[in-house]
């Protein structure tokens, strides 16, 4: 087997001078990808509301332990409170499909926290694996308690706002969907992929018009598990608009943005597989930041796959005419959890902290797939 090459980051690039948690401002949004090997496990911390409480949105959990221990720990030191009164302090959950290194922590985390969720998003799509069936035993449970979960199955263009945060299904397409009882897709490409923006674009009431506000957004693009298949029909039912004047073309772009699958942060599909993603996909995204949660070559499927690890380089960096060197992978903003720095240490779990005008800071927290996350060990990123 090959050994797949992920880039050691020099450890004086990092500065753990500042404390994570008093470096976070109240409007911003936090991303959280934890190490947990060939796996996804995502936390989001929203904006404080103004009752200086945030809400969380969970998005799988591939392992025990490890997400619960962070909530405690986020709460220890003020950053997710216990909310007010009759509010989830998860106000969506999402289990984007139904394989093992994306819910195998599931039923644990919604045995423990059911009571504080909102809403709950699955494919619909069914599976034999033992903790599919548990979760969807947990989600039961809940609902015979008289927690009332929302229990929800989107897909392409659902929509769902957070206060200023939107979040919008980009995959799996309907007609994708209206397979899965036929077992018509392979189960990667039944995922849901997703796209938060904040602050959000919306239509406000200035009487007596309605008057459309586009401050200026960031976007995450979270793709899951979905393949090559579920892309091509994200491409086709989110396209890129090119100047058009037409009265469809400037309805669109109220209604999804002139580049509807643009965005700042994208955590890369399927562990970077050679599967996850097209090289027109990453144009199209054009992300300043491209995140890989995955082992450093071995594992049970040797990923990330370098196909498409040089794949993602030249949709960011078009180097294919040999003229031009190619930028080292932190140049393009390409980070992996299972990266070490120069003196060897993990470097773990990462944090993107994005302010609603823009700026974002990188953390890593040291941790190695079976490690808890610590807080006191967060160094930030300050290579540009």
């Amino acid at each position: 087997m090959t050994e797949t090459l992920v880039e050691t980051l020099d450890a004086a690039s990092f500065d753990a001078s500042t404390r994570f948690e008093t470096s976070i401002d109240k409007d911003d949004l936090v991303y959280f990808l934890l190490n947990v090997g060939d796996g996804d496990t995502q936390l989001i911390l929203l904006p404080e509301t103004p009752g200086g409480h945030r809400h969380a949105v969970v998005v799988d959990c591939a392992t025990t332990k490890k997400l619960p221990q962070l909530v405690a720990k986020l709460g220890g030191v003020g950053l997710l409170k216990e909310p007010p009164p009759g509010r989830p302090l998860f106000e969506l959950v999402v289990a984007t499909h139904p394989h093992q290194d994306h819910i195998g922590g599931m039923p644990e985390f919604l045995d423990k926290f059911g009571d504080q969720i909102g809403e709950f998003w699955e494919p619909g799509y069914f599976h034999t694996v033992a903790a599919y069936a548990e979760m969807m035993r947990v989600i039961e449970d809940l609902d015979s308690a008289g927690h009332s979960v929302r229990h929800s199955q989107p897909t392409a263009g659902y929509t769902r706002y957070i206060g200023h945060v939107q979040v919008m299904t980009l995959t799996p397409a309907i007609s994708l969907r209206n397979r899965f009882d036929t077992y018509g897709i392979e189960i990667n490409n039944s995922s849901i992929a997703m796209r938060l923006e904040f602050p959000a674009s919306r239509v406000v009431q200035q009487s007596p018009d309605r008057e459309f506000v586009r401050p200026r957004t960031q976007r995450l693009l979270l793709g899951a598990d979905a393949q090559t298949v579920s892309w091509a029909h994200a491409l086709t039912d989110f396209p890129e608009l090119h100047p058009d004047e037409s009265a469809a073309a400037s309805a669109l772009r109220v209604a999804l943005g002139k580049d509807p699958l643009k965005a700042d942060v994208f955590k890369v599909p399927h562990h970077l597989s050679k599967h996850g993603l097209s090289l027109e996909l990453v144009e199209q995204i054009a992300p300043a930041l491209s995140l890989v949660s995955s082992v450093a070559g071995g594992g049970k499927y040797n990923f990330p796959h370098t196909v498409s690890q040089q794949a993602i380089r030249e949709a960011l960096q078009a180097v294919s005419s040999g003229k031009i060197k190619r930028k080292a992978d932190h140049e393009l903003g390409i980070h992996y959890t299972s990266a070490k720095d120069s003196t060897n240490k993990a470097l773990g779990t990462i944090c993107v902290v994005i302010s609603p005008t823009g700026k974002r800071s990188l953390w890593r927290f040291g941790d190695r797939p079976a490690d808890m996350v610590d807080l006191n060990a967060a160094r930030r990123w300050t290579t540009k």
